[in-house]
């Protein structure tokens, strides 16, 4: 019978996204199959820390615990697989991991006018659900990209694009772009449509929300995402809340400078106000 693993690497990079690649690599190499993460620990070089005595060398740049944990396939599909760019920690949280699931919240129209949803989708198949809530707007106007303050202790950005336009020019560049746009723990994406001053926005912690001041665009929104198959619950669970987490930039990825430099390539302007 195939069995599911978990153990316990130990890996080097020059920031959290390379090391957590290097460390899936490895355990790729040594019968791991299809790695994921299911939580870190980032070190810095100021840190004090002792490795494991216990522990075997991979390659140059991770080791490993040889104690593992094994369980039949099926026992824990109850764990939620962070999508690329977050990661749980490994101190205590608040709740329990396990209460985070696929799922999401519908608000209705609050004091300011807007309607509000919020979706949790896994790794696996976040970056298709996303492209898919873009073609479920009506129309598409602009996008525009949140640099957080946090990425190499920076400040927000906003930067805006108004050559980008429409679904299909939209879709293609984040799909081109995936690593340091989707994938990037970093930076919020957001899609405009002027129909309801409608935002669709995969934040920083990799939750799919839309505001909207058209209950049409709202209500025909959720029918779509409900026919993908997933179900609206009224306690909604994510990392962002009560989890102690990671944010990081994949491995191959565009750094700070780099991505701010892309952006006004691709035509963003940067915009004075950023929340």
């Amino acid at each position: 019978m195939t069995k599911g693993v978990i153990g316990n690497f130990y890996a080097y990079g020059d920031h959290l996204g390379e090391a957590f690649r290097n460390a899936l690599e490895a355990a790729g190499k040594n019968g791991f199959i299809s790695p994921h993460g299911l939580e870190a620990e980032r070190l810095d070089d100021n840190d004090e820390f002792q490795m494991p005595v216990d522990c075997v060398e991979l390659d140059a740049k991770v080791s490993m615990r040889p104690s593992l944990h094994f369980y039949k396939l099926g026992e824990d599909e109850h764990l939620f697989v962070a999508p690329i760019g977050i990661i749980k920690g490994t101190k205590d949280d608040e709740f329990d991991y396990e209460l985070i699931k696929e799922n999401f919240v519908a608000y209705s129209r609050n004091e300011n006018g807007l309607f509000e949803f919020k979706l949790v989708v896994s790794q696996y198949r976040l970056t298709d659900v996303f492209l898919k809530a873009i073609d479920f707007l009506p129309e598409v106007n602009g996008c525009w990209i949140y640099i957080r303050d946090y990425w190499d202790n920076g400040e927000t950005e906003l930067w805006a694009s108004g050559k980008i336009t429409g679904k299909e020019a939209i879709v293609t560049f984040f799909t081109d772009n995936k690593l340091s746009t989707i994938e990037n723990g970093y930076v919020d994406c957001v899609v405009h449509s002027l129909i309801g001053e409608t935002n669709l926005t995969l934040d920083e912690h990799k939750t799919i929300q839309l505001h909207t001041r058209d209950e049409n665009v709202f209500n025909d929104f959720i029918a779509a995402i409900m026919n993908l198959g997933f179900e609206q619950t009224y306690d909604l669970y994510e990392l962002e809340f009560g989890y102690h987490h990671w944010h990081y930039r994949p491995a191959g990825s565009l750094n700070r400078r780099e991505f701010v430099d892309f952006l006004k390539t691709e035509g963003f302007e940067r915009l004075e106000r950023a929340r």
